[in-house]
């Protein structure tokens, strides 16, 4: 074969697919890591050994598809594939270890795995009594999904990988023109954050292992913990200052870190996001301040746990400074329920509808009412800052703002409907589902270890979709069902 001909179609998705599993393989081999310090954990080595050795030996085989030669371009159709597939094999691969210890049903061991990746938190696993080799890999889980898997995928290839992909996961903007470069810095600055992370919480008087999984969990806003009742358990001030630093720095747009970095501090700070957010402190953060200062009778524990639950929400990280929310009044609940609904900034490791969504659905919304309050069509033209510049609000971006909100909205609606349906209370269903489809983490009690299937696989449903951003999922259903009509129509009309 000529190797100077580019490899397309179902070869080159393959090839693709092939890289993939070596690394998925590569991840699930990390925890083993551990076993020189946990060497008495040794007889779990087998439920790692097994997927990762086979996911790497079947990965390397495909990758040899496209391996040292020309590739194509995915076309539109094969990119969503293969976007969505990596993220399905990704977490059936990261569910293995937990099904073949033989202590979680099969699944368990997806929404643990779907929880990970999705950087939401949630979980049916007993952090009592856990081996370290499995709270250490959730947590990597999530600090892998939080960063991206296409983007990790990036990072370990040439420039030859689809930008698309990139967009896809939601890496909106490049920081070198380079791709492959790009999503080695972002790699790279998310492990130095997790060096200082687990660093200070060394120094705040967590055990090692705590420090890493606590550090990774946070920064990637992915909540599991590797204390039964959260950060609640360790009673430490200083413990929540240092966690809610790294869900602020989990939460912030990729390049803004870039530019902090670079000292170019205008474009990190003129950001249409940053307003979102001061608004958001502004009308929120005042409520939960007072709702916690009733339920603790302390001003001073409702300054405390305000903050904490508010940045824990409004980053979409799930951790938690209460022991429990089920006293909590239902207008915190209100409050946080709508901070998990908007999430944290585009480009980063957070879910919901994201803040700049929420900003263009503002201006879409002024701009309505601009255009219904004057007597001529003739409107003013508005400008917002992104990174610094100062842009035009283009009609398109409100648009596309809006469809997307109509679109979460209305799957948040039907997913807490189920949980109605499954015979839990409206108020823990839009609760426990709004953090499912916002990648948080937060719960009210509906998941638990004896939580039934159908719950699991509803909240599943959530945290897969939220994670993706929901329009890839639903642009490859809309494609293939184009693709099977035109097929239909083909042979309805060769058989006429």
């Amino acid at each position: 074969m000529d190797d100077n001909k580019e490899i397309r179609g179902v070869r080159l998705v393959a090839g693709y697919l092939g890289f993939f599993l070596t690394l998925s393989g590569l991840i699930d081999l990390v925890p083993l890591l551990l076993l020189a310090f946990y060497p008495g954990e040794s007889s779990l080595a087998y439920c790692f050994l097994i997927p990762g050795g086979s996911a790497i030996g079947f990965g390397f085989f495909l990758s040899l598809l496209v391996r040292k030669k020309q590739k194509g371009r995915l076309t539109r159709l094969e990119g969503s594939f293969l976007f969505v597939a990596i993220w399905i094999i990704g977490i059936l691969i990261g569910a293995l270890p937990w099904l073949l210890c033989g202590r979680f049903s099969f699944t368990q061991a997806v929404f643990e795995s779907t929880s990970g990746l999705s950087t939401t938190g949630l979980s049916v696993v007993d952090v009592a009594s856990c081996p370290h080799l499995f709270l250490f890999f959730r947590s990597f889980l999530s600090f892998i999904g939080g960063v991206g898997l296409v983007l990790i995928l990036t990072s370990a290839m040439s420039d030859h990988s689809e930008l698309g992909l990139y967009l896809l996961e939601g890496h909106n903007d490049r920081l070198l023109p380079n791709l492959a470069k790009s999503s080695r810095t972002i790699f790279g600055i998310y492990l130095f954050y997790v060096a200082l992370g687990s660093g200070a919480y060394l120094i705040a008087g967590l055990s090692p292992f705590d420090a890493i999984n606590t550090a990774m969990a946070a920064l990637s806003t992915g909540g599991f913990s590797t204390n039964p009742v959260s950060i609640a358990g360790y009673g430490s001030i200083s413990v929540e200052i240092i966690t809610e630093i790294l869900m602020l720095l989990g939460a912030t747009n990729f390049v803004i870190h870039y530019f902090l970095l670079r000292a170019r501090f205008k474009k990190a700070f003129c950001h249409h996001e940053l307003a979102v957010f001061g608004v958001l402190v502004l009308a929120v953060y005042p409520v939960l301040v007072f709702a916690f200062a009733q339920e603790f009778g302390s001003v001073g524990a409702g300054f405390r746990f305000g903050t904490f639950e508010f940045i824990s929400a409004i980053t979409t990280t799930g951790f938690s400074s209460v022991p429990s929310y089920s006293s909590i009044p239902s207008s915190a609940l209100f409050c946080l329920i709508f901070l998990m609904v908007i999430g944290g900034q585009s480009g980063s490791t957070s879910g919901g509808i994201k803040q700049s969504r929420a900003a263009f659905l503002f201006f879409g919304i002024r701009r309505f009412i601009e255009k219904e309050t004057r007597e001529s069509n003739v409107y003013s033209t508005r400008y917002f800052h992104r990174f610094g510049e100062k842009e035009v609000i283009t009609d398109g971006e409100i648009s596309s703002a809006f469809s997307f909100v109509g679109l979460y909205l209305l799957i948040f609606l039907l997913g807490s409907a189920g949980l109605c349906l499954l015979g839990y209370p409206v108020e823990r269903s839009f609760f426990e589902f709004a953090s499912a489809l916002g990648t948080v983490g937060l719960s009210v009690g509906i998941v638990t270890p004896s939580a039934p299937s159908a719950v699991l696989w509803v909240e599943m449903i959530g945290m897969f979709l939220g994670r993706l951003e929901i329009l890839p999922v639903f642009s490859l259903i809309a494609q293939g069902c184009k693709m099977g009509r035109e097929a239909f129509n083909g042979t309805r009309k060769t058989l006429a």
